[in-house]
């Protein structure tokens, strides 16, 4: 039974909370940045406990403020909009339209940081099931989640002659609200139709790991790659839900979906231009990979500051 999922890897409108930025002059308080980002997704399912394998992708625009509260401390906030598509092992697909809202706040202690984000997202999702048990029957379900996150984030920068390094730590959670919803007949009988409850998932996640960063200055501005190594771990990967049949009210089971893998690797590639007459552009590259799960995402941004 598809389901809509965050994908982890995905830039969301609160990571320039995550990533080590270079000080600005405090003259240039306000920056404004447009975003473009894409990602997809594969899991693995288990046989034992009956979940197939998934496939996801992602893609969206963000659009965003910054403002320098003082020379050490920095707040912002973004929007975007998106959509997903997402299958499940042939048997069943769907899509999404999104919208997201986030805001973060950081500030800089000597060589110290300390950043914290919250935001929000609503998902307009459409699923479609395709049962041959008694023939071929379509099943459809719309239905709308929202799903809140919060991250908070410490580091220690040391600058050495070749490199900046950044060991830090953090700390996430991501509440997914699944609603009750019943799926309608489009080809076939209402046989297999199902209903499912509401559901409510939080997952926490911890994750430590290691910046780098590399600047070079060229006539027209200056250069900086970033590169990060980390491990995460989540605390509830587990992806199920109860559901009953239409048909047999009174039959109630659970259906598995491809869970997450506990323990994971995460990797960030990035390059950024900044220019003197207060425009940048950056691109960043970003991964996820554990014994079930392989995904990735791509980021590319525009920004100007006065």
């Amino acid at each position: 039974m598809p389901r809509a999922a965050p994908m982890r890897a995905t830039p969301s409108p609160a990571s320039t909370a995550r990533r080590p930025a270079a000080p600005l002059d405090f003259e240039q308080r306000w920056s404004v940045w447009a975003a473009g980002y894409g990602g997809s997704q594969r899991t693995d399912g288990n046989a034992v406990v009956g979940s197939n394998n998934t496939s996801s992708s992602i893609y969206g625009t963000a659009v965003g403020a910054d403002y320098r509260l003082s020379p050490n401390t920095l707040a912002g906030f973004a929007v975007a909009g998106g959509g997903t598509n997402f299958s499940v092992n042939g048997l069943g697909w769907g899509r999404s339209d999104l919208f997201q809202a986030g805001a973060f706040i950081r500030h800089n202690i000597g060589a110290a940081y300390l950043s914290a984000a919250l935001a929000y997202g609503w998902q307009d999702v459409t699923t479609d099931r395709i049962v041959t048990a008694a023939g071929a029957d379509h099943l459809r379900a719309e239905f709308k989640a929202n799903a809140w996150s919060g991250r908070l984030e410490g580091g220690y920068r040391y600058a050495t002659p070749w490199l900046g390094l950044t060991p830090y730590a953090a700390g996430q959670f991501t509440t997914f609200g699944l609603p009750g919803y019943a799926e309608t007949v489009v080809a076939g009988s209402g046989a297999f139709a199902l209903n499912t409850t509401a559901k409510s998932v939080t997952d926490t996640r911890s994750e430590l790991g290691l910046r780098a960063d590399k600047s070079f200055a060229v006539d027209s501005g200056v250069v900086t790659l970033r590169g990060r190594v980390a491990w995460a771990h989540d605390f509830n990967p587990d992806r199920n839900i109860a559901a009953v049949f239409q048909a047999l009210p009174g039959a109630a089971f659970v259906v598995n979906g491809a869970a997450q893998a506990s323990d994971s690797a995460l990797t960030t590639a990035s390059a950024e231009v900044k220019w003197r007459n207060g425009w940048s552009a950056a691109a960043t590259f970003e991964g996820e990979f554990s014994n079930v799960t392989q995904s990735y995402a791509g980021k590319g941004v525009m920004r100007y500051s006065w």
